[in-house]
């Protein structure tokens, strides 16, 4: 019995197969993430993912000849479609507008078909694995760092110089003591003829 259930089983699914490849794009632009099956088989599912995104959302998810927007990842809502929306000849490729840093990551092409010639019940998975890497400068002062929801941004960069901070510093407190010598002097000066003016006084008395 436990044979018949195991040659059941491997009738109705057949084994995975799988591909990778990297590539590159610049900071705002659209790239196409390529995918694409042969010509005889009936797509059933397709899902564009990133494990990076954990269960947050799909990069693209299509199920029995519609796509659904709802279960797609807040960060590419508007900015993905397929280059083919009728998947002519098994193209299930995918243009993903202005990406930007946070768009750098492994993307899976995961996709379930049947062969129509076969029973209807056949079904095979394949898996197409891209590596996208975004490229690009900052602007200005601006340098990318990640924040705690693990995305890239772009910051101001603020440069420190002790050495021009120092020089200031010094000068304001010379200034500071020029000044305070100034008027101990003048008050010296002014006790001075006060006391002399008093003798003067005493004498004549």
């Amino acid at each position: 019995m436990d044979a018949l259930n195991f040659l059941l089983i491997s009738s109705l699914v057949s084994a995975s197969t799988s591909l990778q490849q990297d590539i590159e794009a610049k900071l705002g632009a659209d790239v196409t993430l390529q995918c694409q099956i042969s010509t005889d088989e009936v797509i059933s599912v397709l899902k564009w993912s990133r494990a990076d995104l954990n269960t947050d959302g799909y990069v693209y998810f299509y199920r029995n000849k519609r796509s659904y927007e709802n279960y797609q990842h807040p960060s590419f809502h508007g900015r993905v479609k397929l280059k083919d929306p009728e998947m002519k000849d098994g193209d299930v490729s995918l243009i993903l507008k202005n990406v930007t840093f946070n768009d750098t990551g492994m993307y899976e092409c995961h996709i379930a078909v049947r062969n129509p010639v076969r029973s209807k019940r056949v079904h095979t998975e394949i898996s197409h694995f891209i590596n996208l890497t975004v490229t690009g400068e900052t602007h200005g002062n601006m340098k990318l760092v990640k924040t705690g929801d693990g995305n890239i941004e772009e910051v101001v960069e603020v440069e420190t110089r002790t050495d021009q901070m120092v020089v200031p510093a010094v000068s304001a407190a010379a200034t500071v003591i020029v000044i305070t010598a100034g008027f101990v002097a003048m008050w010296r000066l002014k006790r001075k003829k006060q006391q002399h003016m008093e003798a003067d006084n005493q004498q004549l008395v």
